[in-house]
């Protein structure tokens, strides 16, 4: 009973639509973009509903799951845009995924680099930002000034066996001084590596290859 109350609360406590919410009491600079925009807005209030109906789909032990992945995407995907066109992007993106009503919240594979006759998994994420706090710290063993703002794309090439080490990469924005840029980022907790450099295509096999090159370590 009390673990049903706590998930209610939880659940309309995520902000629902630009209708949902005060503008009044916008806090980041993409709600007020959101506040300002007819056409946001409207996708904010989609975004809302397809949420909702992925909520009541999932299966009960996958609800906690959507809504840390909602939170996430709330803060670190939608609340790092600065434009419109930004936010437009993000949020349709999010309402294909929430209209899938899946009733299990898991990452997605595929095998997708091939090796010799086989080929290699790439698992990519739902919740884009899993890995940030881990690149923050890759960050600082480096000795970087700059910080991992958000990531809207997320990946992980699993060497294959169970306990096996996991090469994560994702397209992130990248935070140092006051200066923002995308950045391609990897790491490897288990050996070490860790690898950031310019976004050129953004592309999927951008990524791929990146991380298996930079950070796999099998």
């Amino acid at each position: 009973m009390r673990w049903t109350v706590a998930l209610s609360l939880l659940f309309f406590a995520v902000p629902a639509s630009a209708a949902g919410f005060d503008c009044a009491k916008a806090s980041s600079q993409a709600e007020h973009l959101v506040c300002s925009s007819p056409d946001l807005s409207a996708l904010d209030s989609k975004m809302s509903e397809a949420y909702k109906d992925a909520f009541n789909a999932a299966e009960e032990t996958s609800k906690p799951r959507l809504l840390i992945e909602q939170r996430h995407w709330i803060r670190y995907v939608r609340d790092v845009c600065e434009t419109n066109d930004c936010l437009d992007s993000a949020y349709k993106r999010r309402v294909d995924l929430l209209a899938k009503n899946s009733r299990v919240i898991f990452n997605s594979a595929a095998c997708d680099i091939p090796d010799g006759k086989s080929c290699r998994s790439v698992v990519t994420f739902r919740d884009s930002a899993a890995r940030i706090e881990s690149f923050n710290q890759s960050l600082k063993k480096q000795r970087s000034e700059g910080v991992i703002l958000g990531c809207d794309r997320l990946i992980d090439l699993p060497v294959g066996f169970k306990d096996s080490n996991h090469t994560f990469g994702a397209f992130c924005t990248l935070k140092e001084g006051g200066a923002r840029r995308p950045v391609k980022i990897c790491n490897d907790d288990m050996n070490g590596r860790f690898a950031m450099e310019p976004v050129v295509t953004g592309s999927n096999d951008e990524l791929r290859e990146f991380t298996d090159n930079k950070c796999y370590g099998g």
